[in-house]
């Protein structure tokens, strides 16, 4: 694994909580950066776009790092076609010399942000494909700073553009996975949501591909006290967005994935 260090509107409260005893908030962290967990594979000019977004943002936030996990792209991501750093924002960019997954890459981001010497305030994973906006990191960001160890994007409640035939998706989806892991959360699948740094480090990524989803939200149900929120977000779907994103057949992998982890590997 390769890494380079590129040295160098946005508030809405969370609405809902999903059946977890309330927390005092953390009015210490308030000034300290918050750290973008995005992995990505291909594509640079929209990732290039969501970088863009992110350092618009990042005065507003008290700051940015950005830990970009390049999964295995062809050609690799060059450091020097990404935006530049500013005194708000950075990017801390590693490299799977070939594809290991999504779930692959967030792990690679995790343990960089982690290992980290900057002590952030929120910890928010981002897709890099343009579907999730720079400005909800600020509403994930809060919910964490005023108390929550977990914070849920839930796409429903923002003014996301979903398909009727995703919406059917995710609304099976969420039942499978409120049975799988206990948590009743509005969303399934929601790769936008954000962590405390007692959360993000129990939260270790075994599955490699899309079944990470579900695992995470396994690791968090399974840890005590934790409080889990979910925070509207808006998602935009497009059709360059819905040819790249998961197929409905998805589903069976997911579940394959979770039941070979649950007989061979390292359950939950």
């Amino acid at each position: 694994m390769a890494m380079v260090d590129r040295t160098s509107a946005c508030s809405s409260p969370p609405t809902s909580e999903a059946g977890r005893s309330r927390a005092p908030s953390r009015p210490e962290q308030a000034q300290a950066p918050v750290a973008v967990l995005m992995p990505v594979r291909d594509d640079v000019r929209v990732l290039c776009g969501t970088l863009a977004a992110l350092r618009a943002c990042a005065p507003q936030l008290g700051g940015v790092t950005v830990f970009l996990a390049d999964d295995g792209s062809e050609p690799a991501i060059d450091p020097g076609a990404l935006p530049g750093p500013s005194p708000e924002f950075r990017i801390v960019l590693a490299r799977h010399v070939v594809n290991l997954g999504q779930g692959a890459a967030l792990e690679t981001a995790r343990q960089l942000a982690l290992a980290h010497p900057t002590r952030f305030r929120a910890y928010v994973t981002m897709d890099a494909d343009g579907q999730h906006r720079a400005t909800d990191v600020a509403a994930l960001a809060l919910a964490i700073e005023q108390g929550g160890d977990v914070a849920f994007g839930n796409r429903f409640m923002g003014h996301s553009n979903v398909p009727p035939g995703r919406r059917a998706v995710l609304f099976c989806a969420r039942w499978f996975e409120r049975a799988l892991t206990g948590l009743r959360l509005a969303d399934a699948h929601n790769g936008f949501r954000a962590f405390s740094r007692a959360a993000l480090e129990r939260v270790v990524i075994r599955q490699n591909r899309m079944a990470h989803a579900t695992e995470i939200k396994q690791r968090v149900s399974r840890a005590p006290a934790l409080r889990v929120v979910e925070v509207p977000v808006s998602v935009r779907y497009s059709r360059e967005t819905l040819a790249k994103g998961q197929r409905s057949l998805g589903a069976a992998t997911i579940a394959s994935d979770l039941l070979l982890q649950y007989l061979f590997g390292d359950s939950p």
